[in-house]
């Protein structure tokens, strides 16, 4: 007789295809890892329709997937009419009443044995629900919303961030008895977010398919550009890295008479492009259908990034690639077991000398071989899955039903 797995009700408050996103890319490889283990239903929100062929992909890993899709004009003028709530601005864009109906008819269909909750923006739709809940707090929005406070060159900007921060930090008090285990993507944000008061609390990283990265049939010839930065451009921090790329470190290639080639690629490149207009170094390119490509199309990557938290995905894709990686101290604060495997730079003359080294020395064979050993070990979606795998599992088993309740 075949063993009946464990139900899993998993949250997101995106549909975690296709994987242009930091949150849709690790639920995805998520749900891939932990399908073996459960039978997993996935309740996701929207806000544009899912194609067909989206739908397939993640269904395939799920037992049964529940859409709801809420318009972006709704959840905007949400966050502008629940101002007095005392939510955080993203936990008020992705609540809505309505599919909060829906999903509890939904949700209480199925019987579930263990929740896993993607983010604090989903924490609302769980309200009354007693069973044994994982929130994957993923990155620390408290810290996220400080730097953006400190580095926005809007006093209305610094406004938003300061009093986002405080509903952060206050959202975070409200959760501690909410839930059993916390999951988040690097020490730096579990320290951030002083979960020592917070009970159990796991890293769970990002992972990387190496063989997916290093498989792609078009690597023998010559790359076009000099250097790549490569990310979702309609995400604020990648934004800020262009902008750093652009007026702040291409200058400097220019006051030394050192001419480069500069991919910018991605989606919302087009965007970009519009906001800098044409510049002689620069090639923009917006949707890749295989990411591989851009990665493949460029000798060296940069990642200028000082805002947001958590782990950056492009890095361990360049590297991946057998590509340099030149980032900021913040960036690779991020994922310490590289920090030997990258260069550091947080001024953009520090940028261009990092840049000339690693153009005047081979990528060495010690130096990527170190690389590859520690994102086909540590760092596969896989080790990380069954890590993710073992908390879910401790907490279901070890979760005590209040039965006295339905008596």
């Amino acid at each position: 007789m075949e063993r009946l797995k464990p139900r899993l009700a998993v949250l997101a408050s995106r549909f975690p295809y296709p994987v242009e996103k930091g949150d849709k890319l690790r639920l995805y490889h998520q749900l891939k890892e932990l399908a073996s283990a459960y039978d997993i239903y996935l309740f996701a929100l929207t806000d544009e329709s899912v194609e067909d062929h989206y739908l397939s992909e993640v269904d395939q890993y799920c037992t049964k997937v529940f859409v709801y899709k809420d318009r972006s004009f709704t959840r905007k003028m949400r966050v502008i009419g629940n101002y007095m709530r005392r939510w955080p601005a993203q936990v008020r864009y992705f609540y809505s009443s309505d599919i909060h109906t829906a999903f509890l008819k939904d949700f209480f269909s199925i019987n579930a044995d263990i929740i896993y909750c993607q983010l604090y923006r989903m924490v609302p739709y769980l309200k009354g629900i007693s069973a044994p809940k994982v929130l994957d707090v993923m990155d620390s929005f408290g810290a996220i919303a400080t730097l953006h406070a400190d580095h926005s060159r809007k006093w209305l900007d610094r406004l938003f961030w300061r009093r986002e921060h405080q509903l952060i930090k206050a959202y975070e008090q409200q959760l501690l008895n909410q839930f059993d285990h916390f999951t988040v993507i690097s020490e730096r944000d579990a320290e951030s977010l002083d979960f020592q008061k917070m009970g159990p609390v796991s890293i769970v990283r990002n992972g990387i398919d190496v063989d997916f990265f290093q498989g792609y049939p078009n690597t023998d010839g010559e790359p076009r550009y000099d250097i790549g930065f490569v990310g979702n451009l309609d995400y604020k921090p990648n934004r800020e890295g262009v902008r750093y790329l652009v007026k702040e470190i291409l200058p400097v290639f220019r006051r030394n008479d050192h001419r480069i080639t500069i991919l910018i690629g991605g989606k919302g490149a087009d965007h970009i492009k519009r906001i800098y207009g044409d510049v002689p170094e620069i090639t923009y390119h917006d949707w890749y259908d295989d990411i591989r490509e851009a990665y493949y199309s460029a000798r060296i990557f940069v990642v200028p990034l000082f805002l947001g938290s958590g782990m950056q995905n492009k890095v361990l894709e360049a590297l991946a690639c057998n590509r340099p990686v030149i980032c900021s101290s913040h960036v690779i604060d991020g994922m310490p077991m590289l920090r030997d495997y990258v260069s550091v730079a947080n001024q953009p003359e520090v940028f261009f000398e990092k840049y000339m080294e690693l153009v005047q020395e081979e990528w060495g064979q010690i130096k990527q071989s170190g690389t590859l050993s520690v994102l086909k070990n540590e760092l596969t979606w896989k080790a990380q899955g069954t890590i993710l795998n073992k908390i879910l599992d401790d907490t279901r088993r070890n979760y005590e039903w209040d039965f006295a309740r339905y008596d």
